[in-house]
């Protein structure tokens, strides 16, 4: 099929409804924009064989599509000459029209304390903007392939440890990924994958979440990993992972016990980083807003208050992974620390022989299992057993 080239036409149809058939169906929905490799992308998408409504935004590739056809105007999307262009001033016209219909809006997103056209909910909103307005946090929008896409993927490659987040609607192999978070120890890159598309991965971000050289720190990587490797093809590797450490340390604490639960990142913010409570409550509100309207991650212009948000939870996770750390060597590091005293604070004739077996396990190190029954026995007093058989995270009340 041949790409659209009149650049009056394809301002006068976008943000008008449009009918799109394609290899396998029938579409209906609001044109949002028409990007360089012929894919339209739809928001308010109706399915005509089923009647039923698409959540969110959806991209139709030139590949798969038939016909497209202005609803209001009956007119023919495809029926213009393609001579009359080389490719080169056909990607160019569609690229400078998606530039002047969205990028200064996507770049500079605005945000109102009224109610948002499609359903966003203003008191939550009010809530988050309020929380977050004394917040400087130093995050990126990339939502075009220029200047600042190649910048951030070579800052990203240089990159030793990362931090990982996503949003989107019901984050799996079924579901749809709207906003890719990336953060450093100096910047957040928030990646917009509705308008991307599958390119972004291709392009940069494929490498550098497949680098085994690169450590991904991620809270809960099971459904972003699905995700990733069904609907992209991209394989997550060399993880971190903040709810798999934090249900690790709760063992060790325990002296091998399993807890009945595993922690929300709320929960392990406010566990291992000081983190004053009105910070804490945005991730709260996120969830609210989240239940409150599903679709809360298609709407653009995203409002400045929820990239704040989305950035705020990447930025955590960095410092949170060296706080587990530290915790979980604690025991390692208790061990070598008995190593080094285990001569140097004896007198000269407490020592007796300087000679000791390869096979002679030290005293220092046989404390191990000490520490483990000592945990054991404090944690049967702390917290009671489930009908499962795990440790609740509950801690018994005493009685005063």
């Amino acid at each position: 099929m041949d790409i659209v080239t009149d650049k009056r036409f394809i301002s006068r149809i976008i943000g008008k409804t449009i009918k799109i058939t394609t290899t396998y169906g029938f579409f209906k929905g609001l044109l949002l924009s028409i990007n360089a490799d012929c894919s339209f992308l739809l928001v308010k998408v109706k399915d005509l064989r089923t009647g039923i409504a698409l959540p969110g935004a959806k991209s139709f590739y030139g590949h798969s599509i038939i016909k497209v056809e202005v609803q209001e105007e009956s007119s023919h999307l495809f029926n213009q000459n393609p001579e009359r262009h080389t490719v080169e001033e056909r990607i160019n016209i569609l690229s400078q029209e998606r530039i002047k219909h969205f990028g200064k809006q996507a770049v500079k997103p605005k945000v109102t304390d009224t109610v948002d056209h499609q359903g966003m909910h203003a008191g939550i909103l009010h809530v988050i903007k309020s929380a977050v307005d004394d917040e400087d946090v130093n995050y990126s929008v990339i939502d075009q392939f220029q200047s600042l896409f190649g910048l951030s993927m070579q800052h990203l490659q240089r990159q030793k440890v990362l931090s990982l987040t996503a949003v989107g609607q019901s984050l799996s192999r079924y579901g749809k990924l709207c906003w890719i978070q990336v953060a450093t120890n100096s910047c957040v890159y928030l990646f917009d994958i509705l308008i991307l598309g599958p390119r972004v991965f291709k392009n940069g971000l494929q490498m550098i979440l497949e680098d085994k050289g690169i450590l991904k720190v991620v809270h809960d990587c099971r459904w972003l990993a699905d995700l990733l490797s069904h609907q992209y093809g991209v394989i997550l590797s060399n993880v971190f992972d903040t709810q798999v450490a934090d249900v690790y340390l709760f063992s060790m604490e325990t002296g091998g016990f399993l807890p009945h639960r595993t922690c929300t990142l709320k929960e392990c913010v406010t566990r291992y980083l000081n983190v004053t409570p009105s910070r804490v409550s945005i991730l709260t509100y996120k969830q609210i807003l989240e239940k409150d309207n599903p679709n809360v991650w298609f709407v653009r212009p995203m409002p400045i208050p929820l990239f704040k948000v989305v950035a705020l939870e990447t930025i955590y996770l960095l410092p949170m992974r060296l706080v587990m750390l530290d915790a979980i060597f604690a025991d390692f590091t208790f061990l070598v620390d008995e190593y080094l005293d285990t001569y140097r604070k004896r007198r000269a004739d407490d020592l007796g022989s300087l000679e000791i077996a390869s096979s002679e396990l030290p005293k220092e190190l046989q404390q191990l299992p000490v520490l483990q029954q000592l945990r054991r026995e404090k944690a049967l007093q702390e917290f009671h057993f489930t009908s499962q058989g795990f440790l609740s995270r509950e801690k018994i009340k005493k009685a005063k």
